[in-house]
């Protein structure tokens, strides 16, 4: 590392509002050097992003901005003209968002948009623009790069579609490269892959990183430095191994404490949420946690799903996927994106009809799709999705949102359901005056407790949760899972629960299911998942997820196709034979509640 590639001096930014301005960003100073990767964390309105936004020059017009010095390699970026900034960004400055797909034009395929990018800036033809695309392509670690550049960003997974855009901002090489959130919604090891593309970029190029991130493991592994900001101030910074090992400021103690470990789970206690740092707690759910195993011994079975298989079009989502979850318990279903664990949940909630196979709740077999299931059935069976806003129409207050399911599926009246509404309210902890307020006025964690409020509404008996809480700050995250432990302690409420986030899993689930291409390679307890033997499928997330992951080879993250015959996981798997591409192994039980599908257990 040399000389400065950004430089930020007492850097404010304000936002004219209904109330007036409003202080969003104050005094903030940094920099980063060529070659460095510097780590912004900390929670939603922190003004991280507001940063950014003022670096890349895209603050909205209500912003007032205020430095000593906002300089990118020596020259003061405030006073560049449009045709500069034109020239300087996507060339010399790029920037990655949360949001894969959304960055994607759905209109153009992947090698159009990559070369666009590189014919706007430099005199190459179109022959030319395309081989260096598949090259960037293959320096993001895609496989079959030919063939990817002639898809549209719907036939990628969201992985996939991160590493084009990744690709689209390093097609230039800029000294200095934003990432907004860039993994929030990936899986573990297209995490990994993505810090190890991040790796080869610094190393091999020299490229400077402003990595902005909540994800506080994140920042960990791939981070040279970081910032930590607290109400648009740094209130901590330096080495970012020092800073998470050794943490002085209370904030930052707090964010790391909120942060599950790998071997934490519910039964040593609750999560600390921001304000505390204790987390080892003895609870009534804790205790709750050590009972549940009696469920599925004395036969109460709340979901099973038999010989479940589905495809879109010719590609096959789901193959035979059978599974039982016990009344009360807590199922975790992890996999990588794609792996079919979204259209599972679909399934057993009724929004998505199967190709093959059937759902039952507590003994009984249900219509596939939930308008054909009894109205008992489907108050029994709610969800919530990752993002709230899928779930809360932002035309109608909190008030009525959650009374509509009150008065369809419960049967209240009108009274009823409103005083209703304020018991609900409270279990979510959120204040009375929620009730007469739109969504839009909440915040992400609020906006997510008022979804699970709506959905215990109808009293159901099953809630799927999708990804409820990748999209949130780690504190918030705590205040959510004590919060879902809590409700399901006081209902005795079973959870299918999908997450990326294996710690989550971890924490959460009494049981594990790892699916593969469709296809459910192990299932277990949640001790014996993360104890071992395992699935190589399943080693591979560990390792990826652990704070000392190592690199993820291209073999491993990189897959485009599965195997025509055998074992799924074959041509990404290290320890494979010859026997395991010829016949798909069968799921096996290596001890009591422990099943793997590998020849090699």
């Amino acid at each position: 590392m040399s000389s400065s590639v950004l430089n930020v001096e007492k850097l404010s930014i304000a936002y004219d509002g209904k109330r007036g301005w409003q202080s969003a960003v104050d005094g903030v100073s940094l920099t980063v050097a060529e070659g460095e990767a510097l780590g912004l964390v900390g929670e939603s309105g922190s003004g991280k992003s507001s940063v950014a936004m003022a670096i890349l020059r895209y603050l909205p017009g209500n912003a007032r901005i205020a430095a000593s010095a906002l300089e990118f390699q020596g020259r003061e970026i405030r006073g560049l003209s449009d045709e500069e900034l034109r020239g300087l960004r996507g060339d010399r400055i790029a920037a990655v968002y949360q949001h894969p797909g959304a960055a994607l034009s759905p209109a153009m395929t992947i090698g159009r948009q990559i070369g666009e990018t590189i014919m706007r800036h430099r005199p190459v033809r179109h022959e030319e623009a395309r081989w260096r695309s598949a090259e960037l392509l293959k320096r993001v670690r895609v496989a079959n790069p030919e063939r990817v550049l002639d898809l549209y960003p719907h036939e990628l997974s969201g992985g996939m579609q991160q590493r084009a855009n990744i690709a689209i901002a390093i097609a230039l090489d800029p000294a200095l490269l934003v990432l907004d959130e860039p993994t929030t919604a990936l899986d573990a090891s297209v995490q990994s892959e993505v810090i190890a593309i991040l790796d080869d970029l610094r190393r091999d190029h020299k490229t400077s990183i402003l990595l902005i991130s909540h994800d506080i493991n994140l920042i960990r592994r791939s981070c040279d430095r970081v910032a930590v900001m607290q109400s648009g101030a740094v209130v901590e910074s330096g080495d970012a191994k020092g800073v998470f090992e050794n943490p002085s400021h209370a904030y930052t103690k707090a964010l790391i404490a909120s942060i599950p470990a790998l071997n934490f789970t519910k039964r040593d206690g609750r999560l600390a949420e921001t304000g505390t740092t204790v987390r080892d707690r003895p609870d009534a759910t804790a205790a709750a946690a050590d009972q549940r195993d009696s469920y599925r011994r004395n036969g109460q079975v709340a979901i099973a799903c038999k010989g479940i298989s589905h495809s879109f079009g010719d590609q096959a989502v789901l193959h035979n996927v059978d599974l039982e979850i016990g009344q009360g318990e807590t199922f975790g279903l992890i996999g990588e994106s794609g792996s079919g664990k979204s259209t599972l949940a679909r399934i057993v909630t009724g929004l998505q009809t199967p190709s093959q196979g059937s759902v039952a709740l507590f003994g009984r077999t249900v219509a596939a799709r939930a308008e054909r299931r009894a109205q008992s059935e489907r108050r029994d069976v709610q969800m919530v999705f990752q993002s709230p806003d899928r779930t809360l129409n932002p035309r109608h207050r909190i008030g009525r949102i959650i009374s509509r399911p009150l008065r369809r599926l419960a049967g209240l009246g009108r009274s009823d359901a409103r005083n209703r509404v304020a018991d609900l309210l409270h279990s979510v902890r959120l204040a009375d005056t929620a009730a007469e307020q739109k969504p839009r006025s909440l915040s992400g964690g609020q906006r997510q407790r008022a979804a699970i409020a709506r959905a215990f509404a109808g009293a159901p008996k099953v809630v799927v949760l999708d990804e409820p809480t990748s999209a949130l700050d780690v504190s918030v995250q705590a205040t959510v899972l004590n919060l879902l432990n809590d409700l399901q302690h006081d209902r005795d409420t079973t959870y299918l629960f999908i997450s990326h986030d294996l710690r989550v899993v971890r924490y959460m689930a009494d049981r594990i299911g790892v699916l593969y291409r469709g296809r459910l390679v192990e299932t277990g307890s949640s001790d014996q998942v993360f104890r071992g033997p395992n699935h190589p499928y399943t080693k591979l997330l560990l390792e990826a997820s652990s704070d000392n992951s190592p690199t993820i080879s291209a073999q491993a993250g990189a897959a485009a196709d599965a195997p025509d015959s055998g074992c799924a996981f074959a041509d990404r798997c290290p320890i494979a034979d010859q026997a395991c591409r010829k016949t798909e192994p069968a799921i096996k039980e290596l001890e009591p509640g422990h099943w793997v599908a590998c020849y090699k257990w």
